[in-house]
């Protein structure tokens, strides 16, 4: 979908009936593209709660592989990134592909310390957007032409309210989240967990509950091994998910053969850490009654305790 809902003006050009021909490039021109030299771990922020500093703690001793796999992971797509600003590759198509990208890239790299001082839940809409930014780039192979609609149009004068036409440029793409297994899981699963359900509000807030008791913690920022793990995964999914598509972009980000080769190890190596039996991650369960669940595996709040299976 574009920014224009209603039936196109029938002299404009990329609303004629019958168009066979490809629309034309769009009339702006990649002037500009800072990407960042690198991406390094967040320090520790001044004046978090006693809680939160004890899960940044114990989160960076416990969870270290994971946090230099999410650092290895940023850093590659940043340099991953850079190689669509050369001169053969600077096209708004490229431009198309970044843009995505680039709120992508922010959604993980600003989960990453929320996840590090135990605030889990204000994680979940971070990774819930990245899945739809890494999905919506991989929707352009197929939709590239509704954002050439969009950046025709984009940018005029709209005499009615005096104010600068951008266009809202509606896309989603539901087919690509769909498509791949993982990021399936992630987007149900995060959806699911970030609004006010009733079960996933309980383990956020009472982890420890039983059916006899509820022990709430009011703004819970206190260490959570599974909440930890299951995230950091997610995270790492995701990113695998986003160089992937990059990967299979070289006409617009043609990054040499020694960073792709760098890129396919660092999906190897999550393979591997997420492969793990003994780490927390949810399942699709489908119960009886036909419904598909969630089955969290391996909840645990700390090492020595007992992993629970929670079905939500």
């Amino acid at each position: 979908m574009t920014n224009h809902d209603g039936p196109g003006d029938e002299h404009d050009p990329l609303s004629m009936a019958g168009r066979e021909l490809p629309l034309l490039d769009p009339p702006q021109r990649v002037s500009g593209m800072r990407v960042p030299a690198a991406w390094t771990l967040p320090e520790r922020p001044e004046g978090l709660s006693p809680a939160a500093a004890d899960a940044w703690r114990q989160s960076g001793f416990l969870l270290a592989a994971d946090l230099r796999l999410l650092a290895q992971s940023l850093d590659l797509q940043l340099r991953m990134a850079a190689t669509g600003y050369t001169p053969r590759a600077r096209t708004m198509a490229m431009a198309a592909y970044a843009s995505l990208w680039s709120r992508a890239f922010s959604s993980l790299a600003d989960a990453a310390p929320l996840v590090r001082q135990g605030s889990y839940q204000s994680a979940l809409p971070l990774l819930r957007q990245a899945v739809e930014l890494v999905a919506a780039q991989a929707g352009l192979v197929a939709d590239l032409d509704l954002f050439k609609t969009w950046a025709h149009r984009a940018y005029a004068r709209d005499p009615a309210s005096r104010a600068e036409e951008v266009g809202l440029g509606r896309y989603f793409s539901g087919e690509s989240i769909a498509g791949d297994e993982q990021l399936r899981l992630i987007y149900r699963a995060a959806s699911d967990l970030g609004r006010p359900n009733f079960g996933p509000t309980a383990l956020f807030v009472a982890a420890d509950a039983t059916h006899e008791r509820y022990p709430l913690i009011f703004a819970d920022q206190a260490f959570h091994l599974g909440w930890a793990q299951l995230l950091l995964g997610w995270q790492l999914r995701i990113g695998v998910a986003q160089l992937h598509v990059a990967m299979h972009a070289p006409q617009h980000f043609p990054a040499l053969q020694p960073l792709r080769d760098e890129v396919t190890a660092h999906a190897v190596a999550v393979d591997g850490s997420l492969a793990d039996p003994a780490r927390c991650a949810v399942q699709e369960h489908t119960d009886g009654d036909g419904r598909r669940r969630h089955l969290l595996v391996g909840f645990r709040r700390r090492p020595a305790d007992a992993a629970k299976r929670l079905l939500l």
